[in-house]
């Protein structure tokens, strides 16, 4: 890698002398209300010279010659600009230029109207663009009701994407998983603070940014790691003049009933002589309150009484979620003009998000599949009752092993059966003023760049610093349970919406409880707590980035060449640590404590559960309860009901470190801080990419990238027969080498038209939690977990074919075909190894026998598991992550939008807007499904607009999808997202051009966020938020 800096510095400096003596033109195209035309396209017909304007508005001709010189800057729905400029000596000359609105001589005529200008810059964007992609700009998703930006993404052809809480948080491009595309920021990669390496968005609100792009088919100057595409967000920069605006505005939750509210301040202005200096800041602040409410279950073959298999759940989960969410945002950019030729710019974001949720839980376990036992008993075998008879069920055959009997009562109805289940009450909360468990994310992104022009040389360079910290701290969590003392009548002929029609003792847990003196069950009731325990989670990317690009004309005219170069370096390190994992039971009575402790002094064998203060315990839950339910139809039926409150569960004096007066410290979960990890990537490119002009209509892109990974990871050896991280680190450090050439081919034969080929090779590096070297051996259960730092990344092949027809304005028509051939995506493969093949992070009784505490009970209890292990060198089931084989996937996009200008009055107000993806995928028989793929996506939006009103409803449906794949033969263990159709609505009213006021409308369908397992009827889990509705008002102050 420092060969190859060092050689493209030596490249300039030994350039030759003639490189620096040619002119430039530089400018800015604004409209008449100085607002900035980013994609129009600016040429000098005579001499063969041609730019496109960037997101600023900003363009550069290079390599002037000097002369009289015609320069004409068309823009789609704007009139065409000329004007003559003379070039000296090769100097540099300025020229802004400002388009009026009402179409040119080769587009026809229409009335651009405030929504239009948006698409506009979109469309101008999209089609002088180098490279496939969709962009959006900032009016544009100022249009939609769209809270964050991963909300304003699904509009876009090709994307959807997956929620959390009812907000967009992953994005999937082209029928790729999340994991398989990159977000960056300013060009800067995110990393994903979760196990793999896919980052969610809903951090960021979409009114941060002035534009996003989305790349279909990458160039070789862009970074590869973009199986599905790169989507970039582009934060605002400084304006041409002064801009002042304000947004206020306040919402409703109609699940949670209680309002929102919204802030936004953008500042933007140029200062100096020449307004060489840009500023630009901003800052935004979303408070809601939202909820839901969720019901699910787990579903497995089922042997029932009457021999025959039906397909049944293990339990039937209700949760409901309250929770607050805050979304911060605070933007910085400055820029620096020394002249026409050299430039600098930094960029500063910072986002803030929390969740607080409050979350009650009320499940009926261990029904269904593989828990026969708590099946309605048959005559003589009841439970709890003095002539009920103890049954042995070894083989799980529903026949008693000592009376060869059914123990069972064979009358029970399949699709309504009875049970004696477990029944669970689950509390989580957090220590925090709201009382909620907190999820935390915090970016920050630091930039520096610059641009400079040397003759006919284009040099830019840039720094970066990003960090990406998520957490969840001190989070709290209470469970009871009541075990097969209540009989439950089931009802599966929905599927979608099973029930427990009665009899779960939902309220027997009031005040009965208040002083019950023990945690024991007995008959005034059945509950009793199983664990409260708290946690510490903490997870965090560092990123630093290099990267110097360089652009060389090698010849100009109708066949010009130009030759780009560069090199980046991206360095990552990322620690994924639980600091704690505690569970805490009731401390010692304090009316009992001094015979505990005189007992204990004499060296009494004392039972310490004999002297907890449940009293106590039970007193504080007893006065803490209330009715949480919230929920919508049709999920009414899963009521969670009245339990204890988040508040009192959080607020318990626990503490991490040992004792309190009321809790003792009970036990650490070993096995959870077993999943810490920690990792440093290194990541260096190269790259050389050509651009061939062949005439006007035709240029071609050709080029060759290459990426060396260097990766170094650190995990954990765990033995859970004795619940123990050991003290050895296990280490890993790999490296891949890999080349990735591009080809695009960009035709077009008229104004109207944009015909583009692409062939590209992009990757996908495995995720974080894969690749960590850990070790979770279990001699008891005769099991393996491990990571694999040897998967290699996921490798795609992709062709591209597009055609694009604008028909003038901000109509558009196009359509496009694409293939990938993915190869070795990773799969969680299970296979039996030999003992002998991971005896070595097993402790053998020896050493187990040296460490400090181990008494002789609990070496002769670990023998009896090692030592048969060892002599027969026994298989064990091992779970790892591996590299599948290869699938193709195909799909089809096509989109359309335009005004209805054409039609009479009113409907000439209307326009459309829609896009269509389909999506193949063809796999070897045998192997994995490739997870992630939806097959049809489709959006629709109408708008109606006049002069001081517009009005939009926007309609989106995607199709089911997978997402887990299971372990059951016929996928029967594998679980769908299901199809969904979401309705948005939103209106804007213009009092004059510096006041608007808006109203949006979220879920109007009341979707639900569902998953399914092997077939649409049988859910998984099925989630319900609501709409929600916002109103405020936006003053354009400046």
């Amino acid at each position: 890698m420092k060969q190859f800096y060092t050689s493209t510095l030596l490249m300039l400096f030994l350039m030759p002398l003639h490189l620096f003596s040619q002119g430039l033109i530089s400018g800015r195209v604004i409209d008449k209300d100085n607002l900035s035309l980013p994609g129009a396209s600016i040429v000098i017909k005579a001499i063969s010279r041609n730019a496109v304007s960037d997101v600023t508005g900003s363009f550069k001709l290079l390599n002037i010659p000097d002369g009289t010189h015609v320069v004409t800057i068309s823009y789609i729905g704007f009139k065409t600009f000329e004007k003559t400029v003379t070039i000296q000596n090769g100097a540099a000359v300025k020229l802004d230029a400002v388009l009026t609105a009402g179409g040119s001589k080769d587009l026809q005529a229409v009335e651009i109207s405030g929504s239009s200008v948006s698409a506009l810059k979109a469309l101008n964007q999209q089609k002088n663009s180098n490279r496939i992609m969709n962009v959006i700009s900032a009016d544009q998703i100022g249009r939609f009701p769209d809270p964050n930006i991963g909300d304003a993404l699904k509009r876009v052809p090709g994307i959807y994407v997956q929620l959390d809480q009812g907000e967009a948080s992953l994005v999937s491009v082209r029928g790729t998983d999340p994991s398989k595309s990159t977000i960056n920021i300013n060009g800067t990669n995110m990393s994903g603070t979760g196990n793999d390496r896919s980052v969610g968005i809903n951090a960021v609100p979409s009114d941060m940014v002035q534009s996003v792009e989305v790349t279909k088919a990458i160039t070789p100057d862009m970074d590869g790691d973009a199986i599905g595409g790169v989507i970039n967000l582009i934060t605002r920069k400084a304006p041409y003049k002064r801009m002042l605006s304000l947004t206020g505005g306040s919402g409703y939750s109609f699940m949670i009933k209680k309002p929102m509210a919204n802030a936004n301040l953008v500042f933007g202005d140029r200062y100096g002589k020449k307004k060489q200096f840009g500023v630009m800041v901003s800052g935004s602040y979303y408070k809601q309150s939202l909820g839901s409410n969720m019901h699910g279950s787990d579903w497995g073959d089922t042997k029932w009484v009457d021999d025959k298999t039906y397909f049944m759940p293990k339990y039937l989960s209700m949760e409901q979620i309250l929770l607050e969410r805050i979304r911060q945002s605070y933007t910085l950019g400055l820029d620096y003009k020394f002249n026409e030729k050299h430039s600098i710019a930094l960029t500063g974001i910072f986002n803030n998000y929390k969740d607080w949720r409050q979350r009650y839980t009320l499940k009926v376990d261990d029904i269904g599949a593989d828990y026969p036992t708590n099946w309605k008993r048959a005559a003589g075998y009841e439970r709890n009752t003095a002539q009920g008879k103890k049954v042995k069920d070894s083989n799980k055959d529903m026949i008693d092993d000592v009376t060869k009997e059914y123990y069972v009562d064979r009358t029970n109805d399949p699709f309504h059966p009875q049970y004696d289940p477990e029944l669970e009450r689950h509390v989580n909360g957090g220590v925090n003023d709201k009382n909620g468990a907190v999820i935390a994310q915090k970016i920050i992104n630091l930039g520096l760049e610059g641009q400079h022009i040397l003759g006919k040389v284009k040099v830019e360079w840039k720094g970066s610093y990003m960090k990406n910290r998520g957490d969840n701290p001190d989070a709290r969590n209470l469970e009871l349970e009541s075990e097969m003392e209540k009989t439950v009548q089931m009802d599966y002929t929905n599927p979608r919406f099973i029930k427990a029609t009665g009899g779960t003792g939902i309220d027997n847990v009031l005040e009965s409880l208040k002083g019950r003196p023990t945690n024991n069950s007995d008959t005034v009731d059945t509950w009793y707590a199983d664990s409260y325990n708290g946690s510490d989670k903490r997870s965090f990317t560092r990123q630093y980035l290099a990267q110097l690009d360089v652009t060389i004309p090698l010849w100009e005219g109708k066949f010009a060449n130009t030759l780009k170069l560069g090199g980046k370096y991206r360095g990552m390190t990322k620690e994924n640590t639980i600091l704690n994992q505690v569970v805490w039971k009731p401390g010692i009575d304090p009316t009992r404590k001094a015979e505990y402790d005189q007992k204990v002094a004499n060296g009494e064998k004392v039972n310490i559960e004999d002297y907890r203060d449940w009293g106590h315990f039970w007193n504080g839950y007893g006065n803490s309860m209330k009715n949480v339910s919230r929920s919508l139809f049709p999920n009414s039926r899963y009521e969670v009901g009245s339990t204890v409150t988040t508040e009192w569960v959080s607020h318990q004096d626990v503490s991490y470190a040992g004792n309190t007066e009321h809790f003792i410290k009970d036990a650490t979960k070993v096995d959870a801080l077993a999943g810490n990890y920690n990792g440093a990537e290194g990541i260096s490119a190269g790259y050389l990419m050509s651009t061939q002009q062949l005439g006007s209509k035709l240029s071609l892109i050709g080029g060759l990238r290459f990426e060396y990974s260097t990766l170094k990871y650190e995990g954990y050896n765990y033995n859970k027969k004795i619940d123990k991280i050991e003290d050895e680190k296990i280490v890993s450090n790999t490296n891949s080498l890999d080349l990735m050439p591009a080809f695009h081919i960009k035709y077009t034969p008229t104004k109207q038209s944009v015909y583009r080929f692409a062939y590209t090779r992009t990757i996908s590096r495995p995720a974080y939690g894969d690749i960590a070297p850990k070790m979770n051996v279990s001699i008891k259960d005769k099991t393996v977990s491990e990571g694999n730092p040897y998967l290699t990344p996921t490798l795609s092949n992709n062709l591209d074919l597009l055609g694009e027809y604008y028909t003038g304005g901000t109509g558009l028509i196009s359509g496009g075909v694409y293939l990938k051939n993915i190869s070795n995506y990773t799969v969680i493969k299970k296979d039996a190894v030999k003992f002998s093949q991971v005896d070595a992070f097993v402790l053998t009784p020896e050493e187990l026998a040296a460490k400090e505490g181990v008494t002789p009970a609990v070496l002769t209890d670990y023998k009896k598991y090692y030592d048969p292990l060892k002599a027969n060198d026994e298989l064990l089931q091992r779970t790892k992550p591996g590299n599948a084989g290869t699938a193709n996937l195909l799909g089809v996009e096509i989109a359309f939008q335009r005004s209805l200008s054409f039609l009479p009055k009113p409907l000439s107000n209307l326009s459309v807007y829609a896009n269509y993806t389909h999506n193949w995928i063809f796999t070897k028989k045998g192997e994995p499904e490739l997870p992630g793929t939806a097959k049809d996506i489709l959006n629709l939006s109408i708008a109606y607009e006049v002069s001081r009103f517009s009005a939009r409803v926007s309609f989106n449906n995607t199709s089911a999808f997978s997402t887990i794949t299971g372990s059951l033969p016929d996928h029967k263990g594998d679980v769908y997202y299901d199809k969904v159709y979401y309705l948005d609505a939103n209106m804007n009213f213009f009092l004059s051009k510096k006041v608007v006021i808006y109203a949006n409308a979220n879920n109007l369908l009341n979707q639900s966020q569902r998953r399914y397992m092997w077939q649409p009827q049988y859910t998984y889990s099925s989630l319900y938020t609501g709409a929600t509705a916002q109103i405020g008002v936006k003053l354009n102050l400046l």
